[in-house]
């Protein structure tokens, strides 16, 4: 276990640094073009370390769920940067880092994992500071200004996102962590390319040679923790992985804070130090059983 918590934590380190690189190049340029471009270099980087990792193991429909899942993520990316690009950087992030608790519900349901009473209740405190650390609200704070197209945006991509990484766990368990990890890869990256690159066609060569630092970030950040989180699945629930993995919201919100100086409220703050202590005290509970 103390390896999947350790997997765990790198996942959540690195989908912080993933959304963080890629508000930063959606704020450069242009969120659909960032999307496409850290799409199509994650994929030439699982190319590059393909021959290490393969596994010669494919079945039809984990394939298929593996596909479906990639082109679900490609489609929801570029919601999620336009949101990260023109609203509350750090409220949209966390709004959409809420995936986990759909990742816990789903993999409940279908798949029948089974938690302890203390894993139960300790999930319950991470959502509890997901929730917290989302709410944007101050004594001036008005509920239109809360609930506007950006947040309404980031909790879509929360649900898209809880679906996309909650049917991992079946095909990862058959065809193995790093053929999913690279197949969701491709999927994405064709979805992207057959959807945007037609009207970006002109400027995707100029602005990644001007601007290459920001996809390339993006997708190192973005292998990284897919494959981390992919080989944590294949050793324990998604249901527990999923809260520890996916509390990213938290460093995300500190992230925006001190680099486009957006600012955080108490009750945020509040959640950040409750996601902290409950993903402290998850992996301790892990690493104990």
């Amino acid at each position: 276990m103390i390896l999947v918590i350790i997997l765990a934590l790198i996942a959540h380190l690195g989908y912080a640094l993933n959304d963080f690189t890629g508000a930063l190049g959606a704020r450069k340029f242009d969120s659909k073009l960032m999307s496409l471009l850290s799409w199509l270099t994650g994929t030439a980087i699982y190319l590059l370390i393909m021959p290490f990792f393969w596994q010669n193991s494919l079945s039809f429909w984990p394939v298929v769920v593996a596909v479906l899942s990639g082109m679900l993520a490609a489609v929801s990316y570029p919601l999620f940067l336009y949101a990260l690009k023109y609203g509350n950087a750090a409220l949209v992030g966390v709004v959409a880092g809420t995936f986990p608790l759909w990742i816990v519900i789903i993999s409940l349901i279908i798949f029948k994992e089974t938690l302890t009473a203390t894993q139960v209740l300790v999930i319950g405190v991470i959502i509890i500071g997901i929730i917290l650390s989302s709410l944007h609200l101050t004594r001036r704070t008005k509920f239109h200004n809360l609930l506007n197209k950006y947040t309404a945006l980031a909790f879509l991509v929360s649900i898209m996102w809880g679906i996309a990484f909650s049917v991992l766990k079946y095909p990862v368990e058959e065809i193995g962590w790093f053929n999913v990890s690279f197949i969701t890869s491709l999927a994405g990256s064709i979805t992207s390319f057959i959807w945007l690159f037609p009207k970006l066609k002109t400027q995707v060569v100029p602005v990644f040679k001007k601007y290459y630092k920001f996809p390339l970030l993006n997708a190192i950040t973005g292998v990284g923790s897919t494959m981390a989180y992919n080989y944590a699945i294949s050793r324990a629930n998604s249901s527990i992985v999923a809260p520890i993995a996916g509390s990213y919201g938290g460093l995300f919100a500190l992230l925006s804070y001190f680099v486009f100086r957006e600012k955080l409220t108490r009750v945020q703050v509040l959640g950040i130090c409750v996601i902290v202590a409950g993903v402290a005290s998850l992996s301790i509970t892990l690493a104990r059983s």
